[in-house]
């Protein structure tokens, strides 16, 4: 028994395809027309013509896009040589090894990052604390004014602590968890 072919024009709307028209085989033509007829519709997001050839032999059919506005013009499919096949599987092959080379990049979490950034904070206060304290000690033994030793302690403890703030940002914000 011979193969059964027609046209069916299929429409896009609301995000969904439609079956618009069917046609015989014989009219391929007017059933490309009539796509790019509607093409043009507002209310109509994409048009476009399948060829569908059912095999009553098998129960089975196949669909061929025949038209498609912006896409290459229709060429059949044509039979697989072995070396077809011989270079599929390489480049199967080869694309499931690069896959297991490289592990899936994943960036840090946002709440990762927000954690480092607490934790130097911290750290980089006690050293900065620390060292003010020492400082508050040497300056009691001084003749520097009150108002004078304020703002030597805040100077100490601001530059201690951008001091011990940006290597420990360097290294546990500039890490790159990828490589």
């Amino acid at each position: 028994m011979a193969h059964q072919t027609h046209y069916e024009v299929h429409v896009k709307q609301n995000g969904r395809w439609e079956i618009h028209g069917r046609h015989s085989q014989a009219e391929k033509e007017q059933a490309i027309e009539e796509a790019k007829s509607l093409d043009g519709q507002k209310h109509i997001q994409a048009v476009k013509v399948i060829q569908e050839i059912y095999d009553p032999e098998e129960g089975s059919s196949k669909e061929y896009n025949v038209y498609a506005p912006g896409q290459k013009k229709y060429q059949p499919p044509r039979k697989k040589t072995k070396k077809d096949i011989a270079r599929e599987e390489e480049e199967a092959a080869s694309t499931a090894a690069r896959s297991i080379r490289k592990p899936q990049k994943s960036g840090r979490s946002l709440v990762s990052i927000l954690m480092s950034i607490a934790l130097i904070s911290a750290f980089s206060t006690i050293v900065g604390a620390l060292f003010t304290w020492f400082t508050g000690m040497f300056l009691a033994d001084s003749g520097v004014s009150g108002n004078a030793q304020t703002n030597i302690l805040f100077i100490v403890f601001l530059s201690v602590f951008v001091i011990a703030a940006i290597p420990m940002a360097i290294v546990f914000l500039g890490k790159n968890d990828d490589d």
